[in-house]
């Protein structure tokens, strides 16, 4: 299993959007700017389920998802590829509300999505572009 390591944490805690993708049965794509996004540890991200229509129904559906990352200043991008799954109560769920109600009080989580890393792709322009991490 790769892993989150410093240098792409570093790069999830400087963005504030986050391109998150996801594919219905049927192949038709979907991709989202999400906020609600971070790395809960080496090996797994949380996304917040604010406002999920077509993107709960395809994770329900197919639990596999696509997070994009980058850095401007140094051009490092890489992308995070894992399967989800969805958390509506416990301390994953109480800390993401918390999170939540922190930045944005209006909102009312729905769920936690936790995804586990199973692919890590580098995106940066150059010679390894495309490769796994």
């Amino acid at each position: 299993m790769p892993k989150l390591n410093s240098e792409i944490q570093g790069i999830f805690s400087k963005q504030d959007v986050f391109p998150v993708a996801t594919v219905a049965l049927d192949g038709t794509p979907n991709v989202v700017p999400m906020s609600f996004v971070k790395v809960l540890d080496e090996e797994s991200l949380l996304i917040v389920d604010n406002f999920m229509n077509k993107t709960r129904k395809n994770l329900e559906a197919n639990p596999v998802m696509a997070v994009s990352i980058w850095d401007l200043q140094s051009g490092k991008s890489y992308q995070i590829k894992g399967t989800t799954n969805f958390v509506d109560s416990g301390k994953i769920f109480d800390d993401a509300k918390a999170w939540v109600a922190e930045k944005m009080p209006v909102l009312q989580p729905k769920a936690a999505v936790i995804l586990k890393v199973e692919k890590i792709y580098n995106c940066s322009p150059g010679p390894n572009i495309g490769q796994e991490v």
